[in-house]
């Protein structure tokens, strides 16, 4: 999967950190507005989160180390853990889902990923950063992760993508290529 991931030959060990609420409700949009269907392969619950099977073989092939999935659902305890569960079937390592109150959205999905994302940068976890997001707001913890000497790698939906984000990314790849595709691996 060359095209999505990893252009290098040797491109070290690498951490994705998705904005899964985020992508959810992008994804959603793109499949509202396209009349699109969602492929066997992808796995959607509408603004919570979205996954395939394909992305999973992306990683794979590319070293990666471990799979960050942030986003928040309404519900009680056992809906929470549900989703956790459902992540973890869908091959997310390490899912964080946060219990988001009816009144406001839930911040601890991007703060959350902020903090792994640099924590794991300074403690040299990882050597490529891959983030799953589309909002301007990550542009600092990019600035910041590359500042510690690692590679950023952008993946997104072309759904409301900031144009500053892209370019603040060492490399970036459209998902939908993969989230959309009737075919489990359509890179090949």
């Amino acid at each position: 999967m060359e095209r999505l991931f990893l252009r290098h030959r040797n491109p070290g060990s690498a951490m994705v950190f998705v904005d899964g609420e985020n992508l959810a409700i992008r994804y959603g949009n793109m499949l509202g507005s396209k009349g699109l269907k969602v492929p066997h392969h992808t796995v959607y619950v509408p603004n919570v989160f979205v996954w395939s099977t394909g992305i999973n073989g992306a990683c794979y092939h590319g070293g990666v180390l471990r799979k960050h999935y942030y986003t928040s659902v309404q519900g009680d305890e056992m809906h929470v853990t549900a989703i956790a569960d459902k992540l973890k079937e869908a091959g997310i390592e390490a899912p964080r889902v946060f219990k988001k109150a009816k009144s406001r959205g839930s911040k601890r999905v991007d703060i959350s990923l902020a903090t792994d994302m640099l924590t794991h940068a300074a403690l040299k976890n990882y050597d490529i950063a891959v983030i799953v997001a589309g909002d301007e707001d990550y542009v600092p913890l990019i600035e910041a992760v590359k500042a510690l000497g690692r590679r950023v790698y952008l993946w997104f939906v072309e759904d409301g993508l900031s144009p500053v984000l892209r370019r603040s990314a060492d490399h970036y790849a459209d998902l939908g290529a993969i989230l959309f595709s009737p075919e489990t691996q359509p890179w090949r």
